[in-house]
């Protein structure tokens, strides 16, 4: 089987952070803070910073820059008034309204799986939460303009099921970690959470990418992990065969051993608690034979990948993550290893690096909340 190997790329769509950098929605145990404080120029810096180390690895991040970011840029500071509309810090002039801003944009995790078969580039498309549906369009444009640079026709499915797209995707060799949560099961110690990818969802992904049932392991998640890759992420070493870096904590009821049982437990590399919960080592992502890690990883975790013959590097995530619950593999999006891309692609990062530094002056520096806006939203 070549399908899943083909998995991981070092090409990884991004979308930069919105100029409105806010915890809008609250949908996981980061965000559901209703901070009122943000530095939007930060996130972007961390977001620079991401693209940079994938560069580093020997990879690329393809993006767009978006229209409709341009009423929030070279405004100076922000703010946010309870009634939600966005303006320059200590004016009346309203530039954008907070309810119309994408602000999960960035976390590029939860795009499509994306393979090329028969001439094509293939992509499922995700089935997400009201307030990311129309995060979509992005895709839809992007893939279009990669598929016609590589000489691809598009095929596009949309998934009738809730899928939270490639961050419940761990390919390990020639199996796939698919993962989901069940009401009740995913937030049986807490209070109710938000809904995440079901089963049928990973389900219809992975038979839409053609990855056979015999393929595919199952696991469920439990609270604290919204998603796979906050768990776990497939390494590729240069020492030995493909292993899973696993948190078993992150999963619910007998998962854990079933993935285990699935994978081989000489091939799964654990992650302590504090490493996987505080310091999102899961969200860890590899590119070439280098690993994009939070920076607040431990040193024994470090070591466990430099053993495996991989280099770390460490990007700082106090607004993407210690806010919104982002990470390096959240904010990227792998693009299959077969797909051949034009060197001189105005969509590559490496290319248009100059601009995209340049623009990190025209982001807010700030953005304060009235703390009314969050009055009466369920969060969590």
């Amino acid at each position: 089987m070549t399908l899943l190997p083909d998995v991981y790329g070092k090409l990884l769509i991004v979308r930069p952070p919105v100029p409105a950098t806010v915890n809008k929605a609250g949908a996981n145990y980061k965000s559901e803070v209703a901070h009122l404080d943000y530095s939007p120029r930060r996130a972007y810096d961390e977001w620079l910073s991401i693209l940079d180390a994938i560069v580093a690895c020997g990879g690329d991040a393809i993006y767009q820059f978006e229209a409709a970011d341009e009423p929030l840029l070279d405004r100076g500071p922000l703010e946010v008034a309870g009634d939600g509309s966005i303006r320059p810090l200590g004016s009346r002039e309203v530039v954008g309204r907070l309810d119309d801003v994408m602000t999960g944009r960035v976390f590029a995790a939860n795009g499509p799986w994306v393979s090329v078969r028969d001439g094509a580039l293939r992509a499922v498309m995700p089935n997400m939460l009201d307030h990311r549906r129309a995060e979509a369009a992005y895709y839809r444009d992007l893939l279009g303009e990669l598929a016609c640079a590589a000489g691809l026709a598009l095929d596009i499915a949309d998934n009738p099921h809730r899928w939270e797209g490639m961050a419940d995707i761990a390919a390990v060799g020639d199996r796939v970690v698919l993962t989901y949560a069940v009401p009740g099961h995913y937030d049986h110690a807490t209070t109710p959470k938000s809904s995440r990818s079901t089963r049928a969802g990973v389900a219809f992904a992975a038979e839409f990418t053609g990855v056979p049932e015999s393929a595919r392991i199952y696991a469920e998640l439990v609270y604290p992990h919204f998603h796979g890759d906050t768990v776990h992420f497939g390494a590729r070493p240069t020492t030995s065969e493909p292993v899973l870096v696993h948190y078993r904590g992150g999963l619910y009821g007998d998962s854990a051993d079933v993935v285990a049982a699935g994978i081989g437990t000489d091939r799964i590399v654990a992650i302590d608690r504090d490493d996987a919960v505080e310091q999102y080592a899961g969200n860890s992502r590899q590119v070439g034979d280098g690993v994009l890690v939070p920076d607040g990883v431990s040193p024994a975790f470090a070591a466990h990948l430099e053993r495996l013959g991989l280099v770390t590097h460490r990007v700082p995530l106090f607004e993407l993550f210690g806010k919104a619950g982002g990470g390096p593999a959240c904010a990227t999006l792998y693009l299959p290893r077969s797909l051949a891309l034009p060197g001189e692609l105005a969509l590559r990062y490496s290319v248009t690096r100059a601009a995209v530094r340049a623009r990190r002056e025209r982001i807010p520096e700030s953005l304060l909340v009235d703390r009314e806006y969050f009055s009466g939203k369920p969060r969590g």
